[in-house]
């Protein structure tokens, strides 16, 4: 029983510990600067502008390639478009200049195949 016991008496105790936080102390170094001590400074005008200037000619590449792209894909659109109009205007033709009488077979002959 003596031990069933310690053991309560190690449980109630524990969280009574991990609640308090132990303070300890930090070590902090100094040191001590030579009288002339010039900081290092990078070439950061250079730098700078060589970023830059790769910068915007990536921005050039990618805006070009974009815009390629787009006439590619306008250009189809256009063509397409043009084909479509070019076929509508041809059977307009066609059918302006057939005469009346095969005009009423040729309307006939299209209904009885869509049925």
């Amino acid at each position: 029983m003596k031990m069933g016991a310690r053991d309560q008496e190690e449980e109630a105790a524990a969280p009574t510990e991990t609640k308090k936080k132990k303070q300890t102390s930090k070590e902090v170094c100094f040191s001590v600067l030579p009288d002339r001590y010039e900081p290092l400074i990078e070439e950061e005008e250079e730098e700078t502008q060589e970023e830059r200037r790769k910068r915007k000619e990536e921005k050039k590449r990618r805006k070009t390639k974009r815009y390629k792209k787009i006439r590619k894909n306008v250009g189809k659109a256009l063509r397409l478009s043009w084909r479509c109009l070019m076929l509508g205007l041809q059977n307009m033709a066609a059918v302006y200049s057939t005469p009346s009488s095969a005009l009423s077979t040729m309307v006939s002959e299209v209904q009885r195949s869509k049925a």
